[in-house]
């Protein structure tokens, strides 16, 4: 497909996380636009649509026809896990761009398949993590990069929330369409951050537990990692969703030779905070927030489509998350580290 200064794009699936894109494309305004809305609900895609007030946009409930239209120039999948495969692959084949969400797909043959058609058509597909985009991971894994903490020791994360029981039923309580539970829905945006900043991973630990029914008694609400980086390195992560208060703070503090970091560290203000021996600790993006990693993940979509740049977040970069969340997986069942396999 030949760039174009303004892209017009299709957002398919209009469910919760539909508004954060609707939000994030009104950024950028004005190089691209929704101009149709389809959902198998016409009701709630008019909902979504009635959010970017002033523009015109088609509603439709048949994707088909969303892909016959030659004023289409992109999709954007806000759809259940186990449908982001065969709507890109048909996407794709149809000459459109594509912004899948996370997880990429729920098996990394699904996601191999989708790299290969977009590859094949020659389009860009960007999958859709906002954490590779966020001002403040970004940060960090420069800071890292930078030797500004030394030889990093080890990573500790965590993403403890209580989600709302709403969101806990239908397709994500089916393991075989969500892919697994709160680590594949929810913790793998964290899973992005590490290796984000730590780097790959070569082996897995890890262990599950079910506090909340609703979800279903294949897929996890808690899960407990312990991660090998290739680089020699380890870390953990804390993945939960069934627990109120405290939420997700520090997010992640990583630990070095020189010095430390911690993201969203305890309170508003602290987006960023840096600390060095003999220093006081220094804070970074203070104003953070994390609309502005949807943002900043549609800037980039938008900059390789229309000037082709490089994505921020790659395919392959989803692929190697929903790799390692499946090591996760049989790591709990066995009881054994799992180790990554080359490219498996």
């Amino acid at each position: 497909m030949a760039a174009s200064s303004f892209t017009r794009i299709a957002l398919v699936g209009c469910g919760d996380i539909s508004a954060r894109h609707v939000e994030a494309l009104e950024k950028h305004a004005s190089r691209a636009q929704f101009t149709v809305y389809c959902d198998t609900d016409a009701t709630r895609a008019a909902a979504i649509a009635a959010l970017a007030a002033g523009h015109t946009a088609r509603i439709t409930t048949d994707f088909d026809a969303v892909l016959a239209d030659a004023d289409v120039d992109a999709v954007d999948l806000c759809l259940p896990h186990h449908l982001h495969a065969p709507f890109a692959i048909a996407a794709a084949r149809a000459g459109k761009h594509i912004l899948c969400e996370k997880p990429l797909a729920v098996s990394v043959e699904d996601c191999d398949a989708m790299i290969a058609a977009a590859d094949a058509a020659g389009v860009t597909l960007c999958h859709g993590e906002p954490m590779r985009c966020a001002g403040i991971v970004a940060r960090a894994a420069q800071i890292v990069a930078e030797g500004q903490i030394g030889r990093i020791a080890g990573l500790q994360a965590t993403f403890a929330y209580w989600q709302r029981a709403e969101l806990n039923t239908g397709w994500r309580g089916r393991k075989s369409e969500s892919g697994g539970g709160h680590l594949m829905d929810g913790g793998i945006h964290i899973i992005d951050a590490l290796r984000h900043v730590g780097g790959d991973v070569a082996s897995v630990q890890a262990m599950t537990a079910h506090y909340r029914p609703e979800l279903g008694e294949d897929s996890e609400d808690l899960a407990v990692l312990n991660l090998r980086f290739t680089a020699g390195h380890c870390g953990q992560l804390f993945a939960c969703h069934a627990t109120r208060g405290r939420a997700a703070s520090p997010m992640m503090t990583v630990f070095g030779e020189e010095g430390c970091l911690s993201l969203e560290a305890y309170g508003p203000g602290n987006g960023l905070v840096v600390f060095l021996p003999g220093q006081p600790p220094r804070v970074e993006n203070p104003e953070h927030g994390w609309v502005d990693g949807y943002e900043r993940l549609m800037g980039s979509f938008l900059d390789t489509v229309q000037t082709g740049v490089p994505l921020l977040s790659t395919p392959q970069d989803g692929r190697e998350n929903v790799r390692l969340v499946l090591a996760a997986y049989r790591s709990a069942e066995t009881g054994a580290e799992t180790v990554l396999s080359a490219g498996s």
